[in-house]
């Protein structure tokens, strides 16, 4: 998004900033808690006119810091976790690098088009969570 006619550069410049930084701080808050931060890093980043898979990598690059804080803060907790949980790091890993992959190669029309959808299946699968989760 950029400065509405009439405007000045630097006011606008600094609204934008404090935008993707308050965005960044509250995604960072939500991820600590809950996770899905970057469903409010990322359409900020959007509205502001970072191209969608820019966008998508400036998020998840900004808010992984963070993951490491959580792990590091949860790091007793963690050491009584349920051990059979640790195989799934490896496909978790393979998943992680094979998106990256599939991102890097992916025009950004095609993921302009996909971003909805893969936002709705989020949703679908946050509310089948919390079904799960109440039984």
């Amino acid at each position: 998004m950029g400065c509405p006619p009439g405007a000045t550069e630097y006011p606008c410049r600094q609204v934008h900033q404090l935008l993707v930084f308050g965005s960044a701080f509250g995604a960072g808050v939500i991820n600590s808690v809950a996770g899905r931060g970057s469903l409010l890093s990322f359409p900020t980043l959007i509205w502001l006119g970072v191209p969608s898979i820019a966008a998508n990598a400036t998020s998840t690059v900004a808010l992984w810091p963070g993951s490491l804080g959580s792990v590091w803060g949860y790091r007793r907790e963690l050491r009584d976790a349920d051990r059979s949980l640790s195989p799934l790091a490896e496909p978790s890993l393979a998943g992680g690098l094979a998106g990256a992959i599939l991102l890097s190669r992916t025009p950004t029309e095609v993921f302009d088009r996909v971003v909805p959808l893969l936002l709705i299946a989020i949703g679908f699968g946050m509310a089948a969570a919390l079904r799960v989760k109440a039984l």
